[in-house]
C-alpha cells in the first residue's frame, strides 16, 4: 500500500470516528425522544406537542405537553431513554 493511500484511509477513519463520538445535537435528542414517545404512548396519550428541550450535563430533557399529562423524556448521551409522566 502506498503511503498516500494509507494517509487517506487514516483521515477517513478519523473523520468517521469523530462523527460517532460527537456530542448529541438538539435535533438528534428530539428525534430520539419523539421515537420513544411514540412507543410509550401509542394512541393512549392523545395529542402531545414538544414544549422544550434542555441539556443538563451529558443528557437531554425533552418535554412534551398533552391535554391531561406532561411528559419528560430523558435522553442519555449513549441514546438510552426514560419517560417520566406528571398529571396536570
Amino acid at each position: 500500500m502506498r503511503p498516500a493511500s494509507r494517509g487517506a484511509i487514516c483521515i477517513i477513519a478519523i473523520a468517521l470516528l469523530g462523527g460517532c463520538f460527537a456530542p448529541m445535537s438538539t435535533r438528534e435528542a428530539q428525534g430520539i425522544a419523539g421515537e420513544r414517545m411514540a412507543k410509550y404512548c401509542g394512541k393512549r396519550c392523545g395529542a402531545y406537542t414538544l414544549s422544550k428541550s434542555q441539556k443538563i450535563n451529558e443528557r437531554w430533557l425533552v418535554d412534551y405537553d398533552a391535554p391531561r399529562h406532561k411528559f419528560t423524556v430523558t435522553v442519555e448521551g449513549n441514546g438510552s431513554t426514560s419517560v417520566d409522566v406528571w398529571n396536570k
